[in-house]
């Protein structure tokens, strides 16, 4: 056979070779799969965060919530109106102590809930898992109501030097009120402590948590009216957060350490002013 016929019989085969491929830059089928998980979890997330702020803004205007509201803002307006006499007594020589119990207490505090969720993970506890789940759906509430307000409210932080407790004084990254330490604490502790009801768990979370208030104001972080608001803020977001019919955060399952990364209580440690 001529060297050109053999040739020429040989180019389709090789053509549909070649075509068999799958091109080089093709995405496969499983990343595919996986950027579209990973889509519809974030979005189930954001979904959860939405309602959640949701109902924080329509509670407060509840008629049967009315009563309350108007306690806690007597409550805050009283300490608001005294919180310079009460913080400017406290000894500048326990500011740097208070601010070191306060730091390692909210982190101790997120290492108890975050231990919770890994062992459910590893022991394959359903509830574990969902008491942890719960706990991070609530801390992330928590985060996006004390930014808001800090930025709403922009209050000048005590020895600040620059109209020292004042509102709305253009404060808008460190502003005093309400405190985050105290907000994110109480979060967490209320968070787990509805959903195991143990009397001896209660008392180191709710402990762990009134060092947390009563130690960023010891350390001059913060007036007293701003660990007030931050803890009830908290406490409440916790105790609703723990009593919802189900949690849609999509981190669950039984297999051990595979979500770990997706676990948000992996972020719960913030380091906030």
């Amino acid at each position: 056979m001529p060297a050109h016929a053999q040739a020429d019989s040989d180019t389709p085969i090789q053509s549909a070779e070649s075509s068999s491929q799958p091109l080089p830059d093709a995405p496969s089928s499983s990343a595919q799969g996986g950027a579209g998980s990973f889509g519809k979890a974030a979005g189930s997330i954001a979904k959860t965060i939405g309602e959640d702020e949701l109902h924080f803004i329509k509670a407060p205007f509840q008629k049967k919530a009315l009563v309350w509201d108007a306690l806690f803002a007597t409550a805050t307006g009283v300490l608001i109106a005294n919180d310079e006499s009460v913080l400017y007594q406290v000894p500048k020589s326990w500011h740097q102590t208070s601010l070191n119990i306060s730091d390692y207490t909210l982190y101790s505090t997120a290492a108890i809930a975050g231990g919770i969720y890994f062992t459910g993970l590893a022991t394959e506890n359903e509830h574990a898992q969902e008491t942890g789940i719960r706990t991070a759906e609530a801390t992330a509430d928590s985060v996006i109501m004390y930014g808001v307000m800090k930025a709403v409210f922009q209050r000048q932080r005590p020895y600040s030097g620059v109209g020292e407790g004042k509102f709305f004084s253009g404060n808008w990254t460190n502003g005093s009120f309400p405190s985050g330490h105290a907000m994110f604490t109480w979060t967490i502790a209320s968070s787990v402590a509805h959903q195991y009801h143990s009397v001896p768990l209660d008392i180191l979370l709710y402990g762990l948590a009134s060092s947390v208030s009563v130690t960023r104001v010891t350390s001059a972080q913060h007036f007293p009216s701003d660990v007030f608001v931050g803890s009830i803020l908290g406490y409440l977001i916790g105790d609703y957060v723990a009593h919802k019919p189900a949690s849609n955060f999509p981190i669950r399952g039984k297999s051990k350490f595979r979500q770990m990364p997706a676990a948000v209580l992996q972020h719960v440690s913030i380091g906030v002013q």
